[in-house]
């Protein structure tokens, strides 16, 4: 599956083949124009160079958009590659630290990407309560009492800090649900 930039880019290479079709035709039909028809400076001529010239710019920024594009997305290439190699970094140090075994590690790793327990046991070659013993055994050494609980335990200490703005958002929404428990309170 390709990228919305790359997808851009394909478009941007067509819209340039096109423009460069675009300028051999003009291209042609002037020479011939002005060396075999000598209409230098008849209507036709004039307005098939201002084409000519309107056309050539387009070329022009279009190859020079395509190129900054094309850099663009290289430059978040390899953002993406750091970042998420520092995720991974991060999750495997929690793992480390929650003393995974290799087995363990490997099935925590699919619980994080979301993979079912019957999936597991399928890439791994093993039965299903297998999985599910092991995914006990994961969860009792992170403290925690299933897989979503598992899955935030793992993210919790990779959201480091929390905008200002969501912090406020969220006091503001404890707030309301507080007031609305009292007992006592009207709605």
């Amino acid at each position: 599956m390709k990228t919305a930039s790359a997808k851009i880019i394909q478009r941007r290479i067509f819209a340039i083949v096109a423009i460069m079709g675009a300028i051999l035709f003009f291209g042609y039909d002037l020479v011939d124009d002005a060396f075999f028809g000598h209409e230098y400076f008849s209507v036709h001529f004039i307005v098939e160079l201002c084409v000519f010239v309107g056309v050539s710019i387009a070329l022009v920024i279009n190859t020079r958009d395509l190129f900054h594009l094309r850099t663009l997305l290289e430059q978040e290439k390899k953002l993406n590659q750091a970042l998420s190699g520092a995720l991974a970094d991060s999750i495997n140090a929690q793992l480390d630290e929650w003393r995974m075994t290799h087995s363990e590690n490997e099935i925590s790793w699919l619980i994080i990407k979301g993979y079912s327990f019957s999936e597991i046991a399928l890439l791994r070659g093993v039965k299903e309560n297998t999985t599910r013993f092991q995914a006990t055994s994961i969860y009792t050494k992170a403290g925690v009492k299933g897989r979503a609980e598992f899955v935030a335990e793992v993210i919790q200490p990779l959201l480091l800090t929390i905008p200002e703005e969501l912090s406020t958002l969220e006091q503001q929404q404890e707030a309301r649900t507080k007031s609305h428990c009292k007992p006592g309170h009207i709605q």
